[in-house]
């Protein structure tokens, strides 16, 4: 029994003499580096992203994915006074149109979209502001795609969220404003468009003001501004 404790003794001297030496760590010891971490997160003022489809059906209430083109502006092209059937409309209007999609973000704040149009002229001339319309559209199909997913538009929020309805393009005209509180993404449709009167002559818009076979030809231009700003 001396034997081994005496073992057990000098086991324990080589060891405390090992670690008072350097050649073996001490129990429990420990260092440590403390890494500093940087981000930075920029300024997130309120963004839109626009595609323009260009479509001929005639229907702004049709689906702008289909049957339809992506452009980079919208040229109307040469006005028409025949309808589809080759009847008189008694009036200029175009058979193509335009859906500009609009992709909001607002990083959470409440946002108003708005489109601005200062007319559309040739030199001393201009078409009536109510030739030119523009009919807002929610669908709740379109949808965001990115890396790894898709999220749809859904359901149109509440909480005082809007979509103001079709009249005129010229003018500062409201397109959609946001819930108050802290407001989503969203996906706007924004058709735009010269058209004819509807069947039984019922206006295509309210406030449609025609453009008569007697205006002044040439070619007449103007822009279109898409803008979001928080409320």
């Amino acid at each position: 029994m001396k034997k081994r404790v005496g073992l057990k003794l000098f086991l324990a001297l080589i060891v405390l003499t090992a670690m008072g030496a350097g050649i073996l760590p001490a129990a429990f010891a420990a260092s440590q580096k403390i890494i500093n971490v940087n981000a930075e997160i920029p300024a997130n003022s309120p963004q839109i992203s626009v595609t323009i489809l260009k479509f001929t059906d005639g229907n702004p209430d049709d689906n702008p994915w289909t049957n339809s083109q992506e452009v980079d502006s919208m040229d109307f092209g040469q006005f028409t006074y025949l309808l589809a059937d080759n009847s008189n409309a008694g009036i200029f209007f175009s058979p193509i149109g335009f859906c500009a999609v609009i992709f909001a973000e607002s990083f959470g704040k409440p946002y108003d979209i708005m489109s601005s149009c200062q007319g559309i002229s040739n030199g001393g001339y201009s078409l009536k502001p109510g030739s030119f319309g523009l009919t807002p559209v929610y669908s709740e199909s379109d949808k965001f795609i990115f890396p790894g997913g898709e999220k749809f538009n859904g359901t149109f929020p509440g909480n005082g969220a809007n979509l103001s309805p079709a009249g005129p393009a010229v003018g500062d005209r409201l397109i959609y404003t946001s819930e108050n509180g802290v407001a989503t993404p969203r996906i706007l449709q924004a058709y735009y468009g010269f058209p004819p009167f509807k069947a039984g002559g019922a206006l295509p818009f309210p406030d449609y003001t025609p453009i008569e076979l007697t205006q002044p030809p040439g070619q007449y231009s103007g822009t279109v501004t898409l803008t979001i700003s928080l409320k």
